[in-house]
Order: C-alpha cells, then structure tokens, then sequence
C-alpha cells in the first residue's frame, strides 16, 4: 500500500488541518527518540512550537531551535523524518511571521 507523501494534503483538508497533522507527525517523531540531551530537547522545541502555534504565537524562533537541534541528533531514521517533517510545516508557518513582521516596519 502506498500513501500520498506529506507535502499533498487531501483537497478538503483546511491549513489548520494540515498544520495539526504535520505537527502531530513531529509529536510522534520526537516521541520515538532517546532519553538521551539532545532528544529531550528537540522533544521539549516540538512542544513549545505546539504551544506558540496553539496561542498563535510567532512560530520562527522555535522552528530555528527545532532545527539546530534536530542536527544534534544522531544520524538514523527518526532524525531524517523529524528533518522532513520540519521541512513540510515550515513554510506553512514561515509566511504568517514573515508578513506580520513586514507589518510593524515603518
């Protein structure tokens, strides 16, 4: 069985929708890492980006520590898949910081 990758969203899916999976994808990565430092903070970046998307909090500054932290990790499986998550809810989050940034300038 094969399944569409992450970056097609089903048509009646909303943005919300896709953010709440792709975010939950990463929930479920980082819940398989170690108990080793680096997994408990990439573990601990995944849920305050939940929290700042929840409270619709500016995302960008936890999406950066999100991904340094993600190249602290030992190279394997989940490591790539927190990568390709990170890399799909990105610019779904990116462009809101981006333009309410772009806002407040002079």
């Amino acid at each position: 069985m094969t399944t569409a990758p992450i970056s097609y969203p089903c048509p009646q899916e909303t943005n919300a929708e896709v953010l709440g999976r792709l975010l939950s994808e990463l929930q479920r990565y980082a819940g398989w890492l170690a108990k080793d430092h680096a997994s408990v903070a990439v573990r601990a970046d995944v849920r305050a980006l939940g929290e700042a998307m929840d409270t619709g909090s500016e995302t960008a500054p936890w999406l950066l520590v999100l991904d340094k932290d993600i190249e602290r990790l030992p190279s394997g499986g989940i490591r790539k898949m927190l990568r390709k998550a990170l890399v799909e809810i990105r610019p779904r989050l990116e462009p809101i910081g981006i333009e309410e940034s772009e806002g407040d300038r002079p």
